[in-house]
């Protein structure tokens, strides 16, 4: 009697799908979205989950039953939470910092080393160039500032053609969204995106119909934006291929990355990324300074890229007259050991950073006519 046998591949198809299961049972990802610590396999077999699905499993109808980072980062604030800062207002001079977590991280080291002075923070989870300076813009419209400050870091300045949240960064995604900034003849424009704040993004995302229509504006105007990616799928059932999806989005974001910054060649010149960049600079000062603030850069030198983003704006800095704080003045870029685990600052250095962002501030001749003012 002939002996039945199973093909190999059968085989090995069948014990992927078995390990694939077993993964999903006890890896299986919190299902509360204000659970705030999974595991750290947890997370790894989640991190290739597509943004949509990402998305989904934080979004809510109320704030009760949403993950609270869907509440950050939205450059059009609701009227309460408007109404509730202004009233919170002290009698001192305002300094207000946009940016991402770094940026974040030193206003908060600010306010405490300056009581005298009310530090505001406008901050969202990886936020780029573009994002800080857009805020910056709808911001300013609400509360003025004596001081401005805009944070930018070297990751950040490939991403700046980018929209959302939700495709700037793919490990860890978030819904809020900003303009995407073009150069015409010289002038820095915009495009607005769909919607720009929080019961917007809730309207948009629970209607089909108009949730579609974002995705085809996201295709038009994002750089990043990438449907296998992004979409939700059946391939968010496999943890097998939520691993496959995700070292192709490394690989993706990698190579967008390289147009615009080598490891060895340092910074295009010539990408529209940079070239943005100085155009934001230029009109980030120029619209504080009629707006009677003073602008300044905060620049963050991300670990083991050098000094390069200081020397790519500096000419900027120096044509314009912008004061600005260079993280590498205090923390050496290419040593680690001044950098924790998520690649910010550690605190000794951190506090230094905002000490001296302090001192910038109040050693200016203008600032020192505001203090002296108030």
């Amino acid at each position: 009697m002939k002996r039945f046998r199973i093909p190999p591949g059968i085989l090995i198809i069948f014990y992927m799908v078995i390990i694939d299961i077993f993964i999903n049972i006890v890896f299986h990802y919190p299902t509360d979205p204000n659970n705030t610590s999974p595991s750290a396999l947890q997370l790894f077999f989640e991190y290739g989950r597509s943004a949509e699905g990402k998305l989904s499993r934080m979004t809510g109808l109320t704030d009760e039953d949403s993950a609270s980072i869907i509440k950050s980062g939205w450059i059009l604030k609701e009227t309460e939470e408007i109404e509730k800062e202004k009233t919170s207002l002290l009698d001192k001079p305002i300094v207000t910092i946009y940016g991402m977590s770094h940026a974040v991280l030193l206003g908060k080291d600010m306010a405490k080393l300056a009581p005298d002075l009310q530090i505001r923070i406008k901050g969202a989870a990886g936020a780029v160039p573009s994002w800080s300076y857009a805020a910056y813009l709808y911001d300013k419209k609400i509360i003025h500032s004596d001081v401005v400050i805009l944070g930018i870091m070297t990751r950040g300045v490939s991403l700046i053609c980018t929209t959302s949240g939700a495709t700037n960064h793919f490990d860890t995604v978030a819904p809020y969204t900003y303009p995407r900034f073009y150069l015409s003849n010289g002038r820095l424009e915009y495009i607005m995106p769909p919607f720009i704040s929080l019961s917007e993004y809730r309207e948009f995302f629970f209607d089909k119909n108009k949730w579609e229509s974002y995705k085809k504006w996201l295709r038009k105007h994002d750089k990043y934006y990438d449907s296998l990616l992004f979409t939700k799928s059946m391939i968010d059932h496999s943890s097998l291929f939520r691993m496959i999806r995700r070292a192709y989005a490394y690989y993706s974001y990698r190579k967008k990355e390289k147009e615009v910054y080598d490891d060895i060649k340092g910074f295009n010149k010539n990408s529209e990324e940079v070239i943005l960049l100085q155009k934001i600079i230029k009109e980030f000062a120029k619209q504080a300074r009629q707006d009677n603030s003073i602008p300044i850069i905060y620049i963050v030198n991300n670990v083991f890229m050098g000094d390069r983003l200081f020397e790519l704006i500096e000419p900027v800095l120096k044509e314009e007259n912008i004061l600005f704080l260079s993280s590498h003045k205090i923390i050496p870029p290419n040593d680690p050991s001044y950098y924790d685990s998520s690649s910010h600052f550690i605190e000794k250095k951190n506090i230094e950073l905002a000490q001296e962002m302090i001192n910038l501030i109040k050693q200016t001749r203008v600032s020192s006519s505001i203090l002296r003012g108030k």
